[in-house]
């Protein structure tokens, strides 16, 4: 573990309340614990005693584990170090299917995602989209939670599968906030790890 986490290293960090999420920077890590230096205005969602997720790019993949929350110093937060962790490789983790309805504000009409990764998602649309435009788009990934942002096409192919007229559509997350970022990657790294051990 101490190996994958280094000195300045950017990690996301996740208390029980998830709105608190926030983007850390490794300050000190050691055997036994480590320091994340977190921003002022998201202590008030951390608690000592309490766990927090992490997860970290790396150059195998993505690095994912929950640890103990031992002590708060100011701004810099003193995590246990896990003995387990999860370690999922970039293209196991990159994207994941989705079965969800994705409203588009621009017309107040509906579409329907395929699959989803922190960077963008995958859409079936009834119309062509215009490739220099930014939809406005809204979805909910556990039912609950409304992230909005803008989906801007990169890719776009008739559905010659299904034969019904419609579009397939890869596009990228454009002004996506960094706690909707972080939800993303916790949902997609998750239920990667529930298709891993079924």
């Amino acid at each position: 573990m101490k190996t994958l986490l280094k000195k300045n290293k950017k990690v996301s960090i996740l208390p029980q309340e998830v709105q608190g999420a926030a983007e850390g920077t490794i300050k000190r890590a050691l055997k036994d614990f480590f320091e994340v230096e977190i921003p002022q205005e998201d202590l008030k969602y951390y608690k000592t005693g309490e766990n927090v997720e992490l997860f970290a790019a790396v150059d195998a993949g993505m690095l994912y584990f929950s640890s103990e929350l031992e002590e708060i110093n100011e701004n810099l937060l003193k995590i246990k170090t896990a003995k387990d962790y999860e370690l999922l490789q970039r293209r196991e983790y990159t994207r994941i299917p989705l079965d969800r309805e994705i409203k588009i504000k621009d017309d107040n009409s509906t579409c329907k995602c395929i699959d989803i990764s922190a960077g963008g998602m995958k859409v079936e649309m009834a119309k062509q989209p215009d490739m220099e435009k930014d939809y406005t788009i809204s979805f909910s990934l556990d039912g609950r939670t409304e992230i909005s942002c803008y989906l801007r096409p990169i890719r776009i192919s008739k559905d010659d599968k299904k034969k019904n007229g419609k579009y397939i559509v890869s596009g990228r997350f454009v002004l996506l906030k960094n706690i909707d970022k972080i939800a993303i990657v916790q949902y997609c790294f998750k239920k990667n790890i529930e298709n891993t051990n079924k």
